[in-house]
């Protein structure tokens, strides 16, 4: 007798159904799209709620779940809730230490593959009308929070220092912290909340409790339709549901950088039509004071010399008063 619980173990459901996609007709497709179309909300739902966005009957259901192996529905919604769940260590499993025959070489050259797989597929994934709706928030705030937890934390912190950089007064803070903060978030603020899978509960709910407020929620994850996103204002993912099921631990953070970029360049545009209050000082006092070596010409200090320059001409060719 096969022990179903190992099965689900050591099966990837989602996997198994887009592969027998092709073959299924009839209802039985119908419901396999489904799944594929949204497996989060899957998690969420009812035999019921499964039959009626299928378009199909209760027996179709669970006809469907017994043609890919599983003795019912609620075996189907645990299997599903594996692959889920193995996306943040996936990746690890898979990459493996270099070979004899390749070496280091050979293992950073599959990394940077995959970064580069990873960024071609966020350039396609984009939803460009939910950017642009989250620049124009950001643009306009009193202020934005970056929010991340654990891992996510390090791209919250990272987009909070290009979003300053933008112009734009902005934090990254951890849920512990936040939550001695957003009592004064309103409807002026912009809250964005990172999260790999978008499942991490203490970031839903905090984001939940932003946006009751006022504040303009942003959730920024790797896979479209996550449980954050159902929170938020405005979704923003960066990846597949398909490039994510393979692992997002080692590709998550540049595809999210990458993004970034995108909201902080445009929020400049947006707001400063290209040049931001205060940058070019800032920069100016990095460079003489926080670095080692030649100082670089600035065009402030270039200016300073020039004025020195012109008053002396003025002076010198003053008349003298006696």
């Amino acid at each position: 007798m096969v022990d179903q619980a190992a099965r689900y173990r050591t099966i990837d459901c989602l996997t198994m159904i887009e592969q027998r996609l092709p073959a299924l007709t009839g209802a039985s497709r119908r419901v396999a799209e489904a799944i594929v179309r949204d497996p989060w909300a899957i998690l969420g739902m009812t035999i019921y709620d499964v039959a009626a966005i299928s378009g199909v009957s209760l027996p179709s259901v669970t006809r469907f779940c017994r043609a890919v192996g599983y003795a019912g529905f609620r075996e189907l919604v645990q299997g599903i809730a594996q692959s889920l769940g193995r996306i943040e260590s996936k990746d690890l499993e898979t990459l493996g230490p270099p070979t004899s025959g390749n070496g280091l070489e050979g293992l950073a050259s599959t990394i940077v593959k995959r970064q580069i797989d990873a960024l071609q597929t966020t350039l396609k994934t984009l939803d460009y009308a939910a950017i642009e709706r989250a620049v124009e928030a950001i643009a306009n705030a009193r202020h934005v929070t970056t929010l991340g937890h654990g891992g996510a934390y390090v791209p919250a912190l990272g987009m909070a220092i290009k979003l300053n950089w933008a112009g734009i007064p902005c934090t990254a803070a951890t849920i512990d912290l936040f939550s001695n903060q957003v009592i004064a978030t309103n409807d002026q603020d912009v809250v964005i909340g990172i999260s790999h899978q978008g499942r991490t509960r203490e970031l839903i709910e905090m984001l939940a409790l932003a946006k009751s407020f006022g504040a303009t929620t942003i959730a920024i994850t790797t896979v479209p339709q996550s449980p954050l996103a159902a929170e938020a204002t405005i979704s923003l993912a960066v990846l597949t549901p398909e490039v994510a099921r393979a692992g997002t631990f080692l590709i998550a953070f540049d595809t999210i950088m990458v993004l970034a970029d995108i909201l902080s360049a445009a929020v400049v545009d947006r707001r400063w039509q290209g040049s931001p209050p205060n940058r070019r000082e800032v920069i100016e006092w990095i460079e003489t004071h926080l670095r080692v070596g030649p100082v670089p010409q600035s065009e402030t200090r270039s200016r300073q010399r020039q004025t020195r320059r012109g008053n002396r001409q003025v002076q010198e060719g003053a008349p003298a008063h006696g």
